[in-house]
C-alpha cells in the first residue's frame, strides 16, 4: 500500500473533490532540428496550415463558451487569437525557417521562448502579465504542427483530477468541459488567468506545490480541497472518511440551505434582517447567486470586460452586459462599481504607470480620473442600463473627498449628456463609494456628506493599515484581519456610517469567511456581499445568531491588545458554536491565511518522446542538430 503524502499549495478555488490522478501533458520541449533546404517551402506550408488550424479549433472553443455565457474565457480566447494572427509569431517563424532551415516546430519553439523571455524582463507588469499568453499560444501552436492531442485526454476516467506542472488557460477551459473534477499544479497562482477561469466555473484548484509530479503518479487517489490549497495522495482510511464527510456534510448543508432560501429570509434569530449579497465577476453567476439565496450583487466587477480584450470594450458592448446583468437579476439590485484596474490587474487593451510600486499608483477610481475618455464611456453604459433594472454605482479606492466630488461631477456632466440627447436612464441612481483606505475609514462622516452608501473592501484596507503586501511571502503575516487596530479601524468606519445614516456593507473576503460573521454582526454591519460559494454557510451562522451574542464577543475583543488574543477569543468561539461551517469550510480564516509563491522551475532540457502508454505525450525529434 503508498504511503500517505501531504502537500500545501494555494487555494486557489475552494471545493472539496475525491478522485484518481490523471497526469496531464507536460510543456512541449523541442529540440532545434533542421530541414534540407528544398523543403523549406513544404515547411512555410505546413506552419501556415498550422496556425490557420489552430485559430479554427480556438474559435470552435470560443462559440461553445459564448453559448454558454463564459464571457471572460471567450474574451480570452479572443485575445489569444489575436496573438496567433497578428503575424508576429508566423514572420519571426517564417525568418527561421528560409534562413536556418529550421523545422517549423522549431522555429515556433524559438520565436516563443524568445518573446517570452524579452517581455518577462522588463520592468513594466503589463508585459510581463502577457508571458503566460504567449507561451498558452505557442503550446497549442505547436501541438497542432506536431500533430498531438491537446492534452493526453484520449483515456481518463471521468471525475478525475487533473495534475500537472502548469496550466494553461485555455486548457483550464478543455479540462472543464470534459468532466475533469479538479486541479492540481506545480506552479500558478491564485490571480492567473487560469485560476479565475476556474473560479468562474466553480471548479476546485490547488496551484502553487513544488515537486508534485515527481511524488504523484496515474491513478493515485488524491483529496483536493481547494479552499485550504491542500492535496493528499493516497488517503489512509481515516481520513479518507473524514474528507469524505467535509464534502458530504458541506453538500447536504448547502441543498438544505438552497430548500429554506426559497421561503425563509435571512434573520439571525432574534428577529433582525440581515442582507445577503453576492460579488461576482461573470454574467452566468448571477444564477447560482441567487439559486444560493443572494438577494442582491453587492459588487459586480466591470473590470473583466477589459482584462482580456485587445481593445477596449464599446459603450455599447458594457451596455449589452449591463442590461443582460440586470434583467437576470429580475428587479434585484445590483451594484456596479467602475474600473478597477492597475495594481496587478493589467489590461492588454490600455497602458498604465507602473511606478516604484504599483499597488500605491495609478489604479482604479484615480486611473477613471486620469482617463475621462474611457471613464465617460463606462458611466454612459451603466446609466443607460440603470433603466432596464435597480443599481447602484460604486467607486473603487477613494481616498479623499476630492476624489468623490471629482466622481461625482463625471457622473452628472454625463447625466445632462444623455439628458440633451433625449436617452431614457434612471435619474435615481445612488452613487457609493468602496472604503479601501485607512484615509477613506477615517472620514466616512465627511464623505457621507457626497454619496449615498458604501462598502468596506476589507483585502486592501488591510494590507494599507499594515503597509504590507498581502500577496508578498515575507511580509504577508502582518496582514491580520483579527488584529485591534483592524477591528478598530472597522468599527471606527461603522459607527460613522450608520451615524450618517447611510447603509454600509462588507464586501471583502472577510464577509464569506464564516469565522468573521460574528464579528461584523457585532460591530453593526447588517449587509454582507460575498463569493455565491460562501453564501450557505454565513447564512447558517446568521440564522442561528442572536445579536446580542455577537455583541458582547466584539465588546471583549475590542479590550484585547494582540492579534493572537483576538484569534484565540473569535476562533475559539466560533468553532465551539458552529463547528460544522467552519470545519467543512476551511480550516483557518481565509482573510490571514499566508500566500504560497509560485514555485518556478527551470524547464528541462531533453528529447521529447511519446511513451506508449505513458499520460504524459510527448515526440521524438529526428534529423539534424545545428551546433
Amino acid at each position: 500500500m503508498k504511503a500517505m503524502r501531504r502537500f500545501k499549495g494555494i487555494g486557489a478555488c475552494d471545493g472539496i473533490v475525491i478522485g484518481p490522478a490523471h497526469m496531464l501533458a507536460a510543456k512541449v520541449i523541442v529540440l532545434d532540428r533542421c530541414i534540407p533546404r528544398e523543403r523549406v517551402q513544404d515547411e512555410l506550408i505546413r506552419l501556415a496550415e498550422s496556425i490557420e488550424s489552430t485559430d479554427q479549433r480556438l474559435a470552435v472553443l470560443g462559440q461553445d463558451l459564448a453559448q454558454r455565457e463564459e464571457h471572460e474565457g471567450n474574451h480570452l480566447l479572443e485575445c489569444h487569437r489575436l496573438i496567433l494572427k497578428s503575424g508576429q509569431i508566423a514572420d519571426q517563424s517564417n525568418k527561421l525557417i528560409r534562413g536556418e532551415c529550421f523545422s517549423a516546430e522549431s522555429a515556433v519553439r524559438q520565436v516563443v521562448d524568445t518573446m517570452a523571455a524579452t517581455l518577462d524582463k522588463l520592468s513594466d507588469p503589463y508585459f510581463q502579465e502577457r508571458v503566460e499568453d504567449i507561451q498558452a499560444v505557442g503550446d497549442q501552436l505547436l501541438r497542432t504542427i506536431l500533430g498531438l492531442s491537446e492534452s493526453s485526454l484520449s483515456v481518463f476516467t471521468k471525475g478525475a483530477i487533473g495534475v500537472g506542472s502548469t496550466l494553461s488557460p485555455i486548457d483550464a477551459l478543455r479540462l472543464s468541459r470534459m468532466g475533469f473534477a479538479g486541479i492540481v499544479t506545480e506552479r500558478g497562482g491564485k490571480t492567473s488567468h487560469a485560476a479565475i477561469i476556474l473560479r468562474g466555473l466553480a471548479l476546485p484548484y490547488v496551484p502553487g506545490i513544488r515537486d508534485l509530479c515527481d511524488h504523484v503518479h496515474p491513478e493515485d487517489t488524491l483529496i483536493v480541497d481547494g479552499g485550504r490549497g491542500e492535496v493528499i495522495a493516497n488517503p489512509d482510511h481515516e481520513t479518507l472518511i473524514l474528507f469524505q464527510k467535509r464534502r458530504d456534510a458541506k453538500i447536504g448543508r448547502t441543498r438544505k440551505l438552497l430548500r429554506a432560501s426559497q421561503t425563509q429570509p435571512t434573520v439571525t434569530a432574534d428577529g433582525v434582517g440581515i442582507e445577503i449579497g453576492a460579488n461576482i465577476e461573470r454574467l452566468a453567476e448571477v444564477r447560482t447567486a441567487v439559486d444560493l439565496g443572494a438577494k442582491s450583487i453587492g459588487l459586480l466587477r466591470t473590470e473583466f470586460l477589459y482584462l482580456n480584450c485587445p481593445q477596449l470594450p464599446t459603450e455599447e458592448e458594457q451596455y449589452r452586459d449591463a442590461v443582460a446583468a440586470l434583467t437576470a437579476l429580475g428587479g434585484r439590485m445590483a451594484t456596479f462599481r467602475t474600473l478597477d484596474i492597475g495594481g496587478e490587474k493589467l489590461p492588454p487593451c490600455v497602458r498604465i504607470p507602473g511606478g516604484p510600486n504599483p499597488s500605491l499608483g495609478v489604479r482604479a477610481i484615480r486611473f477613471s480620473l486620469r482617463r475621462p475618455d474611457i471613464f465617460r464611456v463606462q458611466l454612459r453604459a451603466l446609466y443607460r442600463a440603470s433603466a432596464a433594472g435597480p443599481m447602484r454605482i460604486m467607486f473603487p479606492l477613494i481616498s479623499s473627498v476630492a476624489e468623490l466630488c471629482a466622481a461625482r461631477q463625471v457622473c452628472e456632466s454625463v447625466q445632462e449628456e444623455l439628458e440633451r440627447e433625449g436617452v431614457p436612464y434612471s435619474r435615481h441612481v445612488p452613487i457609493g463609494a468602496m472604503i479601501e483606505t485607512p484615509s477613506a475609514a477615517l472620514t466616512i462622516d465627511h464623505l457621507a456628506k457626497s454619496c449615498d452608501f458604501f462598502s468596506i473592501g476589507t483585502n486592501d484596507l488591510i494590507q494599507y493599515a499594515f503597509a504590507a503586501d498581502r500577496d508578498n511571502h515575507d511580509v504577508a503575516h502582518l496582514c491580520r484581519a483579527l488584529h485591534p487596530a483592524v477591528v478598530r479601524l472597522l468599527k471606527h468606519a461603522i459607527d460613522a456610517a450608520n451615524f450618517a445614516n447611510k447603509p454600509i456593507a462588507v464586501c471583502g473576503d472577510i464577509a464569506g469567511d464564516s469565522a468573521f460573521t460574528w464579528v461584523l454582526l457585532g460591530l453593526g454591519v447588517r449587509e454582507l456581499s460575498m463569493s455565491p460559494c460562501d453564501i450557505p454557510a454565513v447564512r447558517s451562522v446568521i440564522l442561528a445568531t442572536r445579536l446580542s451574542e455577537a455583541e458582547e464577543m466584539v465588546a471583549e475583543a475590542l479590550e484585547l491588545e494582540s492579534a493572537r488574543e483576538v484569534e484565540d477569543l473569535v476562533m475559539g468561539t466560533m468553532r465551539r458554536r458552529f463547528p460544522l461551517e467552519l470545519a467543512v469550510e476551511r480550516a483557518e480564516p481565509k482573510a490571514h491565511r499566508h500566500h504560497f509563491h509560485r514555485q518556478i522551475h527551470p524547464p528541462i532540457v531533453a528529447t521529447v518522446r511519446r511513451e506508449a502508454g505513458s499520460a504524459l505525450e510527448t515526440v521524438s525529434q529526428h534529423g539534424g542538430r545545428r551546433g
